[in-house]
């Protein structure tokens, strides 16, 4: 496990985040994310294997997608 990984899962842990530490960790976040999107390779197959599971999963993309919209 990396540094970076360990040092995030310990600031997570934490239940109050200091103000100095959110706007890294936002960021270190949307990177994850970014990195993990450029990866995604036929979402098409993954949503025929797991039916079960994509209303969930499109349900929360919508919350995420509003909260991203929300920080203009």
């Amino acid at each position: 496990m990396k540094l970076k990984d360990l040092i995030k899962r310990e600031l997570l842990d934490e239940a109050y985040i200091e103000p100095k530490d959110a706007g890294r960790m936002i960021n270190d976040a949307l990177e994850d994310l970014e990195y993990a999107l450029k990866k995604v390779k036929n979402p098409e197959k993954w949503a025929e294997k797991y039916t079960r599971s994509l209303p969930g999963f499109l349900d929360q993309v919508d919350k995420f997608i509003g909260i991203l919209r929300r920080m203009k």
